[in-house]
Formats: C-alpha cells, sequence, structure tokens
C-alpha cells in the first residue's frame, strides 16, 4: 500500500526554531527549515538562518558555519524561509506544531504563507504510528521507529533532520498498518490548520492559504 497523489505532490516543509528566554518572554533565535517532496522525501532545498550579527572573519570550517544565514531580527529568518515557498501544496511539519504555528502566526507579516499552511505534529503522528509505546516522549519514539536523536548541543539542522525522519517513519509505519493511506487522513489526525492570513499581509500573487483551500 502506498500514499496517495496527493502525498506525492505535497511538499513538507520541515522547521525546527531556537529559542531563548530573555526579559520574560521566549524570543526566536534560529529558524531551519528542510523541504522533502515523493514518498522518499527526497531534498528540495534547506536553509538555516540565525538572529544576530554575523561573526567577523571568515567562515568557520564546519560545513555548517558555511550555510548559515544571519539575519537582523526572528522576522527577516522567518522571512527567508518563506520566500522559498511557493504556491504549490506545502505541509509544515514540526516536532510538536503549537509554538511554530502561533510565532507564524505572531510574525505572519513577514511569513505570511508559513502562517497560512497546515502544520503537522511529528510527535503526535508517531505516537499514533506506534501504539505498543506507553511513554510519549521524543527519545522512546525516536528510537522506536529507529529514528537517532542528535546530542544536546548539536545544531539546529540535525534536529530538523531528525524531526523529519521521526514524521517520514511514522507514516511509512501507518501506511504498513493501515492506519492511513491518504494525506488528507493524516491531516485530520496531526494537522493544525490556522486562521486565515490577513489580505494586507498576503504576497502579490498566488499563495496557499491552506492545504485544502478549494475543496
Amino acid at each position: 500500500m502506498r500514499m496517495d497523489r496527493e502525498y506525492a505532490a505535497c511538499r513538507f516543509v520541515v522547521v525546527g526554531l531556537e529559542l531563548a528566554r530573555q526579559a520574560g518572554q521566549f524570543d526566536v533565535t534560529a529558524v531551519a527549515a528542510l523541504a522533502v517532496q515523493g514518498e522518499d522525501w527526497a531534498p528540495q532545498w534547506r536553509m538555516h538562518a540565525r538572529v544576530g550579527p554575523a561573526p567577523e572573519g571568515p567562515p568557520g570550517a564546519t560545513e555548517e558555519s558555511h550555510s548559515v544565514v544571519w539575519a537582523e531580527s526572528a522576522a527577516e529568518a522567518l522571512a527567508a524561509v518563506d520566500r522559498k515557498l511557493t504556491s504549490d501544496p506545502h505541509v509544515v511539519v514540526a516536532r510538536l506544531g503549537t509554538v511554530e504555528a502561533a510565532v507564524f502566526r505572531a510574525q505572519r507579516a513577514s511569513c505570511p504563507r508559513l502562517a497560512s499552511q497546515v502544520v503537522w505534529d511529528a510527535l503526535r503522528l508517531a505516537q499514533i504510528a506506534c501504539p505498543s509505546v506507553t511513554e510519549p516522549a521524543e527519545s522512546t519514539l525516536a528510537a522506536a521507529l529507529g529514528v537517532g536523536l542528535p546530542s544536546r548541543g548539536a545544531p539546529l539542522t540535525q534536529a530538523v533532520w531528525a524531526t523529519s525522519e521521526i514524521c517520514r517513519r511514522a507514516v511509512a509505519q501507518g501506511v504498513a498498518a493501515g492506519r492511513w493511506g491518504t494525506l488528507r487522513q493524516i491531516d485530520d489526525l496531526v494537522g493544525k490548520r490556522p486562521p486565515p492570513v490577513e489580505p494586507e499581509y498576503l504576497p502579490t500573487g498566488p499563495v496557499q492559504e491552506s492545504l485544502f483551500e478549494s475543496q
């Protein structure tokens, strides 16, 4: 059994946020995103944006240091990811989704496309795909799906990759068990649908207001 054509045509954008508590609230200090598509989740693009002044001197020796984009604000970092989205069908995937959806909504003037997308809760999907796992912690769910988690302090991009693998393998396991076979079925189980973004925030040209906006 395979997933349906809507799933194959959809582009999944796995997003991770790095947060820091400042002045009694949480501020976004980094955004990482990985876009994939197809049954095998073939990579389409990736981005890692950090908030703050770019370090002086030449880039570090690691691949991570060469791929980082520096932004002056969280809004600018999210806008950099937002510009990668097109009018093609998209779903945002996040570790839990609640925080990410709230940040997208608050920053919708800078990331209207992100704020318009359904957000999947990857860990909730893993729970449904692995009913024998009694402790719904990320570590136990990842272990049940054969996904290794990055060490504490690892780059945000590694956490995003782990989330993408958790989601991909959970989808495959659910298909094998007959739990779902369509994009809509998974969307109904773990998708968080956003409220409409105000027209004045939307970019010029077509933008996908929701996954099933025409249905």
